[in-house]
C-alpha cells in the first residue's frame, strides 16, 4: 500500500507542479503581449476599426490615438473623427495623444506634432487635418496642398471650439 500512496504523492506534486509552471507561462506571455501602456498603440491596416465611425483604418497616415491612463487606448482612422471624439470625454487634458505623419505614417506625439488644414486634404472621414513631426514637414506639406498650418494640437482644440 506504501509504494501506491508514495505514487499518488508524486503524481499531486506533478499535477500541482505543471499547474504552477502553465500559470508563470500564462502570466509571462500576457505581460509580454500586454498593451503598451507608454506608448502609441499598434495599428493593424484594414483590420483595426475607427473608435468613433467604427471603419477600419486603411490609410495610416491619416490616424490618430489617445489613452486614458490605466486603459486602451482609443484608434481613429481621421483626425476629425478624434477631434468628435474628444468632444465628448470628461477631462480630455488627461489623455495621451498621438498622430501619424502624414509624410511617413509614424506615430509622433502630440508634443510634437505640427497640424496642416486644407479643404483639398482628401482624409478618409473629410477632416481635412494631418499632422506632421515638425514646422519644415508642415510648411511644405501646407504648400503642396494649398492648405494652412494650424500649428499645434492645442491650437487645433481651439479652432474646434464653438465661437
Amino acid at each position: 500500500m506504501t509504494g501506491i500512496t508514495c505514487n499518488v504523492r508524486r503524481a499531486t506534486c506533478y499535477v500541482r507542479d505543471v499547474r504552477r509552471a502553465t500559470c508563470y507561462v500564462l502570466a509571462l506571455l500576457a505581460v509580454a503581449c500586454g498593451v503598451k501602456a507608454d506608448g502609441p498603440p499598434e495599428i493593424l491596416v484594414d483590420r483595426t476599426p475607427c473608435a468613433h465611425c467604427g471603419m477600419l483604418v486603411s490609410e495610416p497616415a491619416f490616424a490618430a490615438a489617445y489613452r486614458r491612463d490605466g486603459s486602451e487606448a482609443r484608434i481613429f482612422d481621421d483626425i476629425g473623427c478624434l477631434l468628435n471624439a474628444i468632444s465628448t470625454e470628461a477631462n480630455p487634458e488627461r489623455l495621451r495623444f498621438w498622430f501619424h505623419d502624414a509624410g511617413t505614417a509614424v506615430w509622433i506625439d502630440r508634443t510634437e506634432a505640427v497640424f496642416v488644414r486644407s479643404a483639398r486634404l482628401r482624409t478618409p472621414m473629410s477632416g481635412g487635418i494631418v499632422a506632421y513631426g515638425g514646422h519644415a514637414a508642415a510648411e511644405k506639406g501646407a504648400a503642396d496642398h494649398a492648405a494652412v498650418v494650424i500649428g499645434s494640437f492645442d491650437q487645433v482644440l481651439m479652432n474646434q471650439r464653438p465661437r
